[in-house]
């Protein structure tokens, strides 16, 4: 995994209740793998609806969950070279959030250029970015200073952990059409905050 995150570490992050896991049977019928499948298990992943960002399977398998190629090119979709299947993990406020059980990798299925465009090299990564944006969010404080010196703080907080993240992995920001590029601009617009 890239980042080095524990179920403890997750927990802290968004709270008990909102870090889902799977048991090892549905895990293994979704088709996830060593580190993907430990994460999931182990680990588990945040949903954080205040934020709506609401990620997360079901207990039970549900083959609903697995979009396979032929079937969404039959709509019209660019599917991922190489990939036969994706398991859908949650939505964005947008967009659906998919993963390839087999690498790990998270895309963003981006229906205004239908498309699965890949926003992380894997689940860690996903989970780094959604417990960054909450940690920020939850224990920013404005200071009292005026619109332009608040604005100049958050860029340079947001910047840092934008940067943070892409010495990692530079996937989340690296598509015009990524959630995540709208989201930490408004993250350092204020929206948030």
């Amino acid at each position: 995994m890239l980042f080095d995150i524990d179920h403890g570490v997750l927990v802290d992050a968004v709270g008990e209740g909102n870090v889902n896991r799977l048991p090892t049977g549905t895990a293994e019928l979704y088709g996830f793998t060593a580190e993907t499948f430990y994460f999931f298990t182990e680990v588990g992943i945040p949903s954080v609806e205040d934020y709506e960002i609401s990620l997360g399977l079901p207990a039970e398998f549900d083959d609903g969950y697995i979009w396979r190629r032929a079937a969404q090119e039959a709509q019209g979709w660019k599917f991922p070279e190489g990939v036969e299947a994706l398991v859908k993990i949650g939505n964005f406020p947008i967009n659906a959030v998919v993963i390839n059980p087999a690498t790990g990798i998270v895309y963003q299925y981006t229906d205004a250029s239908m498309e699965a465009i890949p926003v992380h090299a894997d689940i860690s990564s996903l989970v780094k970015i959604v417990g960054s944006f909450v940690a920020y969010v939850e224990s920013y404080t404005r200071g009292d200073d005026d619109d332009d010196v608040e604005y100049a703080r958050r860029k340079r907080e947001v910047d840092a952990i934008r940067d943070a993240i892409c010495l990692v992995d530079p996937l989340p920001f690296a598509h015009e059409y990524s959630e995540w590029v709208e989201t930490f601009d408004n993250l350092e617009g204020g929206i948030y905050t």
